[in-house]
């Protein structure tokens, strides 16, 4: 049966266009799937997650460091910080929290683990704080300071990951950010302060 061209042009077109675009649906797929722990840690925590959900939480978070070279481990002790993570000599143990603002007693968790677990690694507490758009209040930042421990949210986590990966930061300035005590902030700003402070030590 004879064709108009036109028509039949136009359809060999159509299905060059639609598997091509199935080609760059399927590789946005995979995309997503990799970097996935950036949707999941600043996912808000609802009135039915369960314990399961916080523990996916830790385990994003978990990825979210091992795909930029950290080793990692999750810890079997109920009695130990949530995540571990190495970078050559920098180790720095992760306490998640997800939901309402960290307690202030709470907010000692992964000092105290250190202490009684005979750890050596730097406390890092990680706060999915968009449940309520909570932020540190002075209390908690003073007490993070003395104790020489990080207080991290985990929007800025992802905003610091995402410079990192676009090249708007280094890796050496990621990991320095990271090993600061108190409030962390990924910030220009802040990563200048963090960084005229190591030089004045």
């Amino acid at each position: 049966m004879s064709k108009i061209l036109e028509i039949a042009q136009a359809n060999i077109e159509y299905k060059k266009a639609r598997n091509t675009a199935r080609k760059k649906l399927n590789k946005l797929k995979i995309a997503k799937e990799k970097y996935y722990f950036l949707d999941r840690i600043i996912e808000p925590r609802k009135d039915t997650d369960t314990r399961d959900n916080d523990i996916e939480l830790e385990y994003a978070i978990l990825n979210l460091f091992k795909s930029i070279g950290f080793k990692c481990e999750k810890p079997k002790l109920n009695a130990d910080v949530d995540v571990k993570v190495k970078f050559k000599d920098f180790y720095f143990g992760v306490e998640v929290k997800n939901g309402g603002l960290v307690g202030e007693n709470d907010t000692f968790q992964p000092f105290k683990h250190k202490l009684l677990n005979d750890d050596s690694f730097h406390p890092l507490l990680v706060f999915n704080n968009t449940k309520y758009n909570n932020n540190w209040d002075a209390p908690r930042i003073k007490i993070a300071t003395k104790a020489k421990f990080g207080l991290l949210l985990t929007t800025e986590l992802k905003d610091g990951y995402i410079k990192l990966k676009n090249n708007k930061i280094t890796f050496d300035q990621f990991l320095n950010q990271l090993r600061q005590t108190g409030e962390i902030k990924f910030s220009n700003r802040a990563i200048q302060r963090a960084y005229k402070s190591e030089g004045d030590r």
